[in-house]
């Protein structure tokens, strides 16, 4: 017996539809009850939060900036700019991070460190940097300058009102710079330099892929302790280097809405780029305590 097909009727398309429109919302009201009962620690609401501070860090810097190379020749030592006094070995500094759960178990990450610093004054002993060398007596101005902006999107394996720990991919443009100016004692390729500032600035700024781990526990009634850990080795052309950092903190929050924060942050930077005629490397770390200011819904 062969049985024919039937084509839909007008009333069963209607059903069908209302169906899929009541699955719909019923999807969404499934996630907005999620995203609502999303709490950390304890009754803290989890959707969003964000960290804003300052940090105290002490610093090592070294840094080194060629030019007119010949191929294949050797490369000088850079300048320890702590060491030489050139700048503070310590300096405070502008912190914030922070995420939105829009999805589950799925998160975007957002953070940014920025450090200032300069001094002016007279060098003991000379400093070569680029072409030209900066002569002992010397009133030398220097200045840095380091900003770290990041973005990730991260994936929670464990994700509960205790407990929350998961993997995170993204980007940060890292940015570096050191300048050295004098108007005078500084002898160029050709002889002394007089009349004129000779300013030399060694300046990288680059994308660098992140991957990193977020861990955090509740250990009290509102209290919870954790990690953030960012880095990644990888070349970028015409870069070769590295970034790494890493931060355990304490969130106590006086309200369900906010809180305080603090913690302790360790961050290194090391970029190279070596192109036809210039050399330049930068050596950068900086630790120190992180005190926040911080708010969730």
């Amino acid at each position: 017996m062969r049985i024919e097909p039937r084509s839909l009727g007008i009333g069963t398309l209607k059903r069908l539809r209302l169906l899929a429109a009541a699955f719909v919302l019923m999807l969404a009201g499934g996630v907005a009850s999620a995203q609502s009962a999303n709490t950390f620690p304890g009754d803290v609401p989890n959707n969003f939060r964000l960290y804003a501070g300052g940090m105290y860090a002490w610093f090592d810097t070294t840094v080194t900036f060629q030019e007119n190379l010949t191929p294949g020749g050797p490369i000088g030592a850079g300048i320890a700019l702590e060491d030489t006094q050139l700048v503070a070995k310590s300096a405070p500094g502008f912190v914030a991070r922070g995420y939105w759960n829009f999805l589950g178990r799925f998160s975007l990450d957002f953070g940014y460190t920025g450090f200032r610093r300069s001094k002016t004054t007279g060098v003991v002993f000379d400093i070569p940097i680029g072409d030209s060398t900066y002569t002992a007596g010397a009133s030398v101005a220097t200045s840095t300058r380091s900003d770290l902006p990041y973005a990730d999107f991260r994936y929670d394996f464990i994700k509960n009102e205790h407990t929350q720990l998961g993997l995170s991919l993204g980007a940060s443009y890292v940015s570096l710079e050191a300048k050295i100016e004098a108007s005078a004692g500084v002898i160029g390729p050709n002889g002394p330099i007089i009349g004129q500032t000779v300013t030399k600035i060694a300046n990288e700024k680059v994308w660098v892929p992140l991957l990193g781990v977020k861990f955090d526990q509740q250990v009290g009634d509102r209290l919870s302790a954790g990690i953030v850990f960012n880095g990644l080795f990888a070349p970028v052309h015409p870069y070769v280097g590295s970034v790494f950092d890493a931060e355990a903190h304490l969130d106590w929050w006086a309200t369900p809405n906010f809180g305080v924060s603090g913690a302790f942050d360790y961050t290194r930077f090391r970029l190279k780029k070596e192109e036809v005629n210039t050399f330049t490397e930068y050596s950068y770390s900086y630790y120190g305590p992180r005190v926040y200011l911080t708010v969730t819904f």
